[in-house]
Formats: structure tokens, sequence, C-alpha cells
């Protein structure tokens, strides 16, 4: 094993297998147990949103900002649990199918007109009619008639959500749904303000033109450049808001994140580069925090188009990786190998492939038999782009370790190609690649948020898979009351998904951030959403200062 890790490492164009830092300056901090007088905090986010419309949204540098600037019925607390928002109180029917919930009289727009519950039946009906365009859309199929009003079959009118009067919002699901208390926390169920979006067109997300209720209103939007939001003075809880203002500062590369942590430039990383971590857990201690995140990297493929479009290539793919080698000695321990798409959820199995199990050299073995069942050989090789976001030098140098992988363990020449994320979101939804980047990072704690990825429909299907079979398990599990019965059923869906191979699982993520020790109110949870109404800053000094 370490030989071949050591071959491995040979071939990558950029040196990182064990890779030193050189010694820098860290400055030493002193905190007092008291407000900060500036309460102005900076923090770092991977890339630049694509859109701040909540129906437009998928990627969670935008999820930070729309955290900030809209509330939805409810909302997760620092733990990541779900706590009262816009709406005081909710009750359920016996069922679980009538959802109702009573919203604050307080709640506020930031331009002073009242939150109502027609604002909510707006937004829903907004992202789920077809179009929108919205990729989030799905989200909305425990509703009832949800599935023909995405389709285009019924008008969003008929989605089953009603306003009974302006304080007091109807829910009718077609199932029971253990998880819609979550569900509604995401950003694609928040409240947009009708007048705004209809008046501002395609501008309406811009400052000026945009009008929020949550804790903050936007300032500033510079495209490639920092994100500023301001205390909204309307919010509902504004005194229980510490912060003033916050920047957002959109930093593709990790290492030159930290490099900005370090100098005292951002009080919060979004994430940190995976080589980095050990130097960084040396260097800054408990400023480094490391924790679990539900969320699961992996590519995806075009399985319509050749040449994805043979199974036995698609799977000759996926076994060929070496996912403890790439872990342990790529991505530095970070990372957990992931072999399924579910990542380790409470009350849930997780379901491998058999080949995982299999020795390296047997699966090395059976990978090459159907890479030459699917017409490839040595005199004949697979050529083929794999697209991946434009980021920092550890996911180049990953990307170049999987390359290294197939071209020694299949013979496949996979040629690497980098995009600016949002060029990439905007060509793998009009089908341009065959073979790209796929992370995804679950909305909600429950299989569903995985599994219904890839049923038919999904807005975030972009490869076409299809499996009437896979379709259906996922039908009945998502409406099924007995829990165990439910993880059996998504299981059951997953083990068919496994033996089609429409992506490649790479690794289960974990949240890595740098947080200043003066910034209070921070604590890790699997969804690794961190809410800016939440935190304050405390009183400090650095060596030098008095």
């Amino acid at each position: 094993m370490r030989r071949y890790a050591a071959l491995l490492c040979a071939t990558l164009a950029v040196a990182g297998c064990g890779e030193r830092k050189p010694p820098v300056a860290v400055p030493e901090y002193r905190v007092l147990d008291q407000p900060a007088v500036v309460q102005e905090l900076r923090r770092h986010i991977d890339q630049f949103p694509r859109t701040l419309d909540p129906a437009l949204s998928e990627d969670q540098s935008a999820q930070r900002v729309l955290d900030d600037l809209f509330e939805g019925l409810l909302r997760l607390d620092p733990q990541g649990g779900v706590v009262p928002a816009v709406a005081r109180r909710w009750e359920t029917s016996e069922d679980g199918k009538r959802w109702v919930f009573h919203l604050r009289e307080d709640a506020r727009w930031s331009d002073g007109a009242p939150v109502t519950a027609e604002d909510f039946v707006y937004a829903w009906r907004r992202t789920a009619d077809p179009r929108t365009g919205s990729p989030n859309a799905q989200g909305f199929l425990p509703l009832v008639n949800a599935t023909q009003v995405t389709a285009g079959k019924l008008a969003s009118d008929q989605l089953g959500v009603r306003a009974v009067d302006a304080l007091t919002l109807e829910v009718s699901l077609e199932e029971s749904t253990a998880y819609f208390a979550s569900l509604v926390t995401t950003p694609y169920f928040y409240p947009v303000q009708r007048n705004a979006v209809e008046t501002g067109g395609e501008q309406w997300t811009r400052p000026g033109k945009l009008v929020s209720n949550g804790a903050f209103t936007l300032r500033d939007y510079r495209v490639g450049g920092s994100i500023t939001l301001v205390k909204n003075e309307a919010y509902w809880d504004a005194q229980a808001v510490g912060i003033t203002k916050v920047t957002y500062f959109p930093i593709g590369d990790r290492a030159a994140a930290s490099s900005r942590f370090i100098a005292g430039g951002v009080d919060v990383t979004d994430s940190v580069a995976a080589e980095d971590v050990a130097w960084l857990r040396k260097r800054l201690g408990t400023q480094l925090v490391v924790a679990p995140f539900l969320g699961t990297m992996m590519f995806a493929m075009d399985v319509v188009k050749p040449p994805f479009d043979r199974k036995p290539l698609r799977l000759a793919m996926t076994m060929a990786i070496d996912r403890d080698i790439l872990a342990r000695y790529v991505l530095k321990d970070v990372y957990l190998p992931a072999y399924n798409l579910v990542p380790p959820l409470p009350g849930y199995t997780p379901v491998l492939p058999d080949w995982a199990r299999l020795p390296r050299a047997e699966r090395h073995a059976a990978a090459q038999k159907l890479y030459q069942e699917a017409g490839y050989s040595k005199q004949r090789p697979l050529r083929v782009e794999l697209v991946y976001p434009t980021s920092s030098p550890d996911v180049r140098r990953m990307m170049e370790a999987l390359a290294a992988m197939w071209r020694m363990n299949l013979g496949a020449e996979v040629q690497i190609y980098n995009e600016e994320w949002r060029v990439l979101q905007q060509n793998r939804r009009l089908g341009l690649h065959r073979f790209y980047w796929y992370s995804w990072l679950g909305d909600y704690p429950d299989p569903l948020t995985f599994v219904g990825l890839f049923r038919a429909g999904n807005g975030q299907n972009f490869g076409g898979y299809l499996n009437a079979d896979y379709d259906r398990l996922v039908n009945e599990a998502e409406g099924m009351l007995d829990p165990q019965a439910r993880a059996r059923t998504f299981g059951r869906a997953e083990a068919l998904l496994n033996e089609d191979a429409p992506f490649v699982p790479i690794y289960y993520y974990t949240s890595r951030h740098l947080l200043k020790p003066y910034v209070r109110g921070w604590q890790a949870n699997a969804l690794d959403r961190h809410l800016t109404r939440d935190l304050t800053l405390l009183a400090h000094a650095t060596d030098g200062e008095r």
C-alpha cells in the first residue's frame, strides 16, 4: 500500500504528499468577557454566489448569505435544532398530512411591511412553477399536487399550501413527512415579497431593490468581490442580534483564505485546505474547528450519451479508485472515504456495493474486466474530460491523483479541466458535460435529501439517470411512517443505485473552519449552518496592543 501510494504521489504534477508549511507569525489574542464596541464580522465563503434568489440558489456560499437575509417559518439554532422563526407555533394533524403555522404579528420585511402567509404562498408557488426554472422545485414534492405542478401539468395555485388568513398558513402533504420541519428551514422555503420580485425584475436581488425579512439587509454586492449586509432594524428579533454588519469575502483558494485569517483579514473561514489541517491545528490550536458534516463529494456522469451510457464503464471507473489511499495520502485523513451516496446518518445503515468489500487486487482485476467489456483496452483507451470547479490547490491535487489512478489501474486517459463555479453550474444544467463534479450537502437529516437526487424529474438529476424500480422504491419510502421500514426501503433503492453506478462517490465531507477566539455563539452541527444572528464579537487585543 505504501509503495503504491508513493508511486501515486510521484505521478502528481503538484507536490502535496507530505508537504510541509513554513513557520509563520500567528497573533495571540487576549479576549475579554465583554462585547466588542464594534460588532462587524468578516466571513470567508468559497465562491461568489451565483444568485441571491432563494428559488434559484443551489450552492453553499449562497446559502450562507441567504440564511442572514431571509428567514423561514422555522430556523436552525446553533446546535442544528429546529426552532420557531416567522412562525411562533405550529401543529400537525394526527396523520401528519396537515400542518398549520401561526405567524408572528411583529414579523416585518425590511421596508416595514408585515410578513404574511400570502408571502409564503407566493414564494412556494413561484419556486414549484416550472416556468421559474428552479433547481429546488423537487424540494416541494411532499406537498399535495407538487408532482403535477413541477411537471407543468397543474397550475402552481394547485400546490398544497394556502393562506387561511394573514397570519395562518396551512400546508397539505401527500403523505406524512417526518423531516418536513427541517425542510422548511431551507432557503428555497423562504418567503419573498411579491412586489419586490415583480417590480425589480431580474435585478430584484440587487442592493436597493432586495427586500428581505431576515436579521440583515443587503448593502453592497460586488460581482467577483465582497458582499456586505447590515443589521435589519425591522427584524422581529432585532434586539437579540449583536452583529451590526457582516461582510462576506469570496476566496476560492482555501490556502489563501487561511493566510488571510492568520493575517487578521477575516474572522471566520468557510473551509480550509485538507493538506493544511495538521499544520493549522499545530499553529492555531482550537481556532481550527473540524466536525462531521452531512455531505458527499462525487462525480456524476451523463448516462444517456456515450461513453457513460454503458454501465460496465461506469462501474469500472468507480471501482478503479483507491479511496483509502486517496483519503490518507492526498486528503490527509480529513475526509471519510465514500463508497455509496448517503453519508453516515443516525437511523440509516449505509448500503455498500459488493465490490467495496473486495481486496484491492481483486477489485482492480474486476474493474479491468468491466473496462474491457465496455470496449476499451490499452490499445484503445478511454479518453474523457472531467470538469471540476476552480478551487484551491488541494482540490487540484486530488483531481490529479484520481486521474493517475484511472491511468494506472485501467489505462484510461482522464483529462481534468476546471471551470469557474457558476459556469460549471450552468454548463452541467445545460447538459454540456459528460463527466463532472457533483457534490451534495444535505438540506435536512434524512436519506431522501440524497437518494431523491437521482429520481426521474429531479432538477438536480443532470445526468438523466432513469430507473422506474428506483423511483418506485424512493416514492414508497418517502411516504412511510415506520422509520425502520422506511430506512430499509431507502436502502433497497440505494442498492439499485450502486448497481447502476450513475455517479462516482469519492468522500464524505467534514466541516473545517478557522474561527477567531473572540467570535462567540458558533457551534458545530451536522448541516454546517451558522447564522450570523447567533454570533457576537467579544472585546479583544493582539500582542503589542493595549
